[in-house]
């Protein structure tokens, strides 16, 4: 079987997959449009420039016309991220199907999540669609195309090797907001300025193997707080052996246990509630490090390259049953 990803790495996940794909003994290869700021690795880079701009067609195009002809004959599952397709405006996707393609969609939340149906009609010509959470396949539009599968985002955690920490009398706290209000960095700020002793590491704008070495010396991680459910930095400090604060959405939690037989090793918060669960953390940081060798056991479990490929590759073989 042959695979292709494409055309986006999206914090990594798509090619944490297609490398765990190649570890099984599948021929996959990952195709980008272009290398993104935090966005690492491919095998194929188009180098486009900016896709959401007209005046860029008449570069691009001819780019990814070429593209499509190359990979048309070559792969025969054409493994699609992020809701975008190699072509513009999906033109690709009935030629695919004359020639009986495997088809796979999957979401990294936002391009599904609460969307109107009419926004992705283009999931009609899918034999499979991914999502990343129960949250997202409860929250995705439904429409004549197929039921949702939960796959959990990936990561090569050879990448990631345990950094725990032993907490002394100021608990180190990093924070990476894409956006600070909706984060909560303001309570943490408000839990320094009442006195508790922590020491906030404020990640903004830092390059992936920078940030990293800044989280592997934190006691604890704070991950996003409004959406309801964890990011790529909640997989990757659990990773590094590190306790997580994140909102969860408690339906998509109990989902999340049963199917995969765990339970979630993280710190429920809210922006309401950070300042004083990062206040009671203080006051039981001896118990910290066990629960960050708790979340390196979930990630590995539930987040591994391997693993996830096991699973992507049991969608392929339904989608694809003939495989070459």
């Amino acid at each position: 079987m042959r695979v292709l990803h494409s055309p986006i790495n999206i914090a990594g996940g798509p090619g944490a997959i297609s490398e765990g794909l190649r570890e099984l003994g599948v021929e996959s290869t990952l195709l980008v449009f272009n290398e993104r700021p935090f966005e690492r690795g491919f095998d194929v880079n188009l180098e486009l420039r900016d896709t959401s701009r007209k005046s860029s067609i008449p570069y691009n195009l001819p780019k990814q016309l070429r593209a499509f002809l190359w990979a048309a004959p070559r792969f025969d599952v054409f493994h699609f991220h992020a809701g975008l397709t190699l072509l513009p405006r999906k033109l690709n996707l009935p030629a695919l199907r004359a020639l009986r393609k495997g088809i796979v969609f999957q979401s990294w939340g936002s391009d599904l999540r609460g969307r109107p149906a009419s926004d992705v009609r283009y999931l009609r010509a899918a034999g499979a669609v991914i999502v990343g959470s129960y949250l997202t396949r409860r929250l995705a539009p439904r429409g004549p195309w197929p039921e949702y599968d939960v796959v959990p985002p990936a990561l090569v955690l050879t990448d990631w090797q345990p950094a725990p920490t032993e907490p002394g009398e100021t608990l180190r706290i990093a924070h990476a907001p894409s956006k600070r209000a909706v984060k909560g960095t303001d309570a943490v700020e408000s839990l320094e300025a009442r006195g508790v002793p922590v020491e906030l590491d404020l990640i903004e704008g830092v390059p992936n193997r920078a940030a990293r070495l800044r989280y592997a010396t934190a006691d604890v991680v704070i991950d996003q707080l409004r959406i309801g459910w964890y990011g790529m930095l909640a997989i990757e400090s659990m990773a590094l052996g590190k306790p997580v604060v994140v909102h969860l959405d408690e339906e998509a939690a109990a989902e999340t246990e049963e199917a995969f037989g765990l339970e979630l090793p993280l710190i429920r918060a809210t922006e309401r509630s950070l300042a004083d669960v990062l206040a009671g953390l203080f006051e039981v940081r001896e118990s910290l490090p066990e629960l960050g060798r708790r979340s390196r056991e979930y990630v590995e479990h539930v987040h591994a390259h391997t693993e996830v490929a096991r699973r992507v590759l049991e969608i392929y073989e339904r989608v694809m049953p003939i495989s070459s």
